[in-house]
């Protein structure tokens, strides 16, 4: 029962879908981490989904801009956890790209006011998103994109349970728990690898190397973009979480843009 509750509550939390199990057990905070791989798979699963969808659409009404499947496609990546993580990609921008002292960057973080270089840099990211879902098109390596949002989200909540939160961070007083977070970790990380055997386990040899891509796109370039904010902004926290799943996201798009 702890691992169907803690499952909804991180659908609650982290999918703008109506829930179907309204429950709420703080005590589970930890463990409703655990679940967001299965959550990415949601996400995943129904983007690639809207995909298909679309890429049938432009086939049989040639009338059908491709642009507009390209932009319904990159709103839905983010609108369909709240713009969550967008806002903390905004967030963090602000206070990193202001270069001021710590505590001043962490006061920034906190505000709840938009700056000027928060709006700059997610401008970058929305025609960054545009280019590279042009150029992958609603033909796209449907396994490799499926896999996007689930790598994103894992590697990000093992961060919230590895790293020593910022002081304001909501997940300060759980942190203190090293079992529970140790056993947190490891179900996350199994969890991940089993998606991605699975998906290994369906595609076919032409599709190995945007899987790949994929793989090591997000993995890398999530894990820098988190140890520098976390070393910018002293610690751990979920803003940071959404600034590296946007980071994170962007390079496996921008991965499977860049494969011939």
């Amino acid at each position: 029962m702890k691992f169907i509750t803690a499952f909804f509550m991180a659908w609650g939390n982290f999918i703008t879908l109506p829930c179907p199990f309204k429950r709420w057990d703080s005590e589970l905070k930890n463990m409703m981490l655990a679940f967001l791989p299965s959550i990415g798979a949601v996400v995943g699963g129904l983007w690639v989904l809207l995909i298909w969808l679309l890429g049938k659409a432009e086939a049989a009404y040639p009338g059908f801009s491709g642009s507009v499947a390209v932009v319904l496609c990159v709103f839905y990546i983010f609108s369909i956890c709240g713009f969550m993580h967008l806002d903390g990609f905004m967030d963090c921008n602000d206070a990193i790209l202001s270069r001021r002292p710590l505590e001043d960057r962490q006061r920034i973080l906190k505000d709840s006011n938009v700056g000027a270089f928060a709006v700059v840099t997610v401008i970058f990211l929305m025609l960054a998103w545009y280019a590279a879902m042009r150029d992958v098109g609603m033909n796209g390596p449907l396994p490799a994109l499926f896999l996007i949002p689930v790598l994103s989200r894992g590697e990000a909540g093992l961060a919230v349970m590895r790293y020593q939160p910022i002081g304001h961070s909501q997940y300060r007083e759980d942190y203190d728990k090293p079992k529970t977070r140790f056993r947190i970790a490891s179900r996350l990380q199994v969890v991940v690898y089993v998606v991605i055997a699975a998906a290994f386990s369906v595609t076919s040899e032409k599709l190995m190397i945007p899987v790949i891509a994929v793989i090591l796109a997000v993995g890398i370039c999530e894990s820098i973009a988190g140890a520098y904010a976390r070393k910018q902004l002293g610690g751990m926290s979920g803003d940071i979480a959404g600034y590296m799943i946007c980071f994170g996201e962007l390079a496996g798009i921008l991965a499977l843009a860049l494969i011939p």
